[in-house]
């Protein structure tokens, strides 16, 4: 499956030296162009930005989701004890695939950089009994981190859903201004549809393997029933053109995987 981790599989070590140097620069570049377009959004539904966490994985042989989900209902209540900042984990099941990567997908949000680094210590530090769970019901073979930055929620998460995918890439003529612009203009068609799908970006910073893309973009939906909704009347209402004039020449997007998604929780 051509999943997110499928854009950041891990499949070479980074070189040290000047090659360093220029994924630093190009990171810093992506994320302060992006951090950019939250300020022509809803200033209310800040923090802009934070952390996410993904892990691909298989199961162990014998096991499936529902022994997943048993384990993970216990995570949430060990979230809840133990991590000292915000949390929110997710299983993703690929849906629409090309090829799959892996059985599964845990997503873990944070609202900062900083929250994460410090939900991460402490699950290092404490969740060795829970870690051995998770080890028994799956194997994760790669662990990718990425910056989340939100574009577009009028209605909040869900506890079950479907996320659609894309890879994108940025043209030499975009900036800070011009997306932010588009975001803008896209968001009021959206919101004038009657459209309930909420629109995140994330960008690479550890563990990924972006083949040339810049960024993945995330369109979550309730269900595949508010899918189809969402996509007939983006579609009926002049949206393919609409997203073609606005961001035609800034960005790029491929279409991707879909998965459906449970929230599993974490800490508040």
């Amino acid at each position: 499956m051509v999943f997110p981790v499928a854009y950041t599989v891990m499949s070479r070590q980074l070189k040290l030296g000047e090659d360093m140097k220029i994924i630093a620069i190009c990171f810093f570049s992506i994320f302060s162009l992006l951090m950019g377009t939250t300020h022509a959004d809803n200033h209310a539904q800040m923090p802009a930005y934070g952390g996410v966490e993904v892990l691909a994985c298989d199961y162990v042989e014998g096991k499936g989701i529902n022994d997943l989900l048993r384990v993970s209902a216990k995570f949430d209540k060990w979230a809840d004890k133990n991590f000292s900042k915000g949390y929110t984990g997710n299983v993703l099941t690929p849906f629409y695939f090309s090829k799959m990567e892996a059985d599964v997908y845990w997503v873990g949000f944070s609202d900062s950089f900083t929250d994460q680094g410090v939900v991460q210590g402490e699950w290092l530090a404490k969740g060795c009994e829970t870690r051995k769970e998770f080890n028994s019901v799956y194997a994760c073979n790669s662990r990718s981190q990425f910056g989340w930055i939100r574009i577009r929620d009028e209605t909040g998460d869900t506890n079950t859903g479907v996320v659609d995918f894309s890879a994108c890439k940025m043209s030499s003529e975009a900036t800070q201004e011009k997306i932010a612009a588009a975001d803008v203009q896209m968001n009021k068609f959206l919101s004038k549809i009657g459209s309930s799908v909420r629109i995140y970006r994330w960008f690479p910073m550890q563990g990924n393997e972006m083949n040339g893309m810049d960024l993945l973009q995330a369109m979550w939906n309730e269900s595949l029933e508010a899918k189809g909704v969402n996509s007939d009347k983006f579609i009926m209402n002049g949206g393919i053109q609409m997203r073609n004039a606005l961001y035609g020449s800034l960005l790029q997007c491929s279409g991707g995987p879909s998965a459906n998604f449970v929230l599993i929780g974490g800490s508040e």
